[in-house]
């Protein structure tokens, strides 16, 4: 009786550990990609073997990391003249603006611009912790803002972007084709 009842209690627990397997890898695409899985989309993700990975986050994020680091060790290797890498940082970080137009639908491109905008934000960021002499605490607010400032037009470009590829998409009118629950549409597919 009482291995029955241990039985019964792992079976239970593979169920749990099965759905919880099945239900991670179904999203697991989003968590390394957060663009839908969709053809239209294929242009914002870099394949490394399975895995599609965002470009912007894959390639701008570990660049502004990056640059913060090396920076900061010359910097304190030999201090110099930061009003440069605020400007480079800047103009860079203007790079976003492509956006705007068809450039950065070659692949190409959008690497190229995604680098630029990690290396430019991570120069603006240096910029604002070495130069500004307060607490660390209120240094960090500061930062996370200036962080937030930089992001906030990237995420209305993306969901603009996004928003105008379902909107013109073909595939969603195709049952089956579009997945639905990851779409931008504002309108359901029929």
């Amino acid at each position: 009786m009482l291995n029955i009842l241990k039985e019964e209690k792992k079976d239970k627990i593979r169920i749990i550990v099965a759905d919880i397997y099945q239900g991670f890898k179904s999203v697991a695409p989003m968590i390394i990609s957060h663009h839908p899985p969709c053809e239209m989309y294929k242009n914002h993700t870099i394949n490394i073997g399975r895995l599609k990975l965002c470009i912007g986050c894959f390639i701008g994020y570990p660049s502004a990391v990056l640059t913060i680091i090396l920076t900061k060790i010359l910097y304190d290797r030999n201090s110099f003249n930061l009003i440069p890498i605020l400007i480079i940082g800047i103009i860079f970080s203007l790079v976003q603006l492509l956006s705007l137009t068809s450039l950065p639908e070659f692949k190409s491109i959008k690497i190229i611009q995604k680098f630029l905008i990690g290396v430019g934000s991570g120069f603006i960021i240096i910029f604002l912790y070495i130069i500004i002499d307060i607490s660390e605490l209120f240094k960090l607010i500061l930062i996370f803002i200036a962080i937030s400032i930089l992001v906030l037009p990237i995420g209305i470009l993306h969901y603009r972007t996004s928003l105008k590829t379902c909107e013109n998409c073909t595939i969603k009118k195709i049952p089956g084709k579009c997945p639905v629950d990851y779409s931008f549409d504002r309108v359901a597919p029929p």
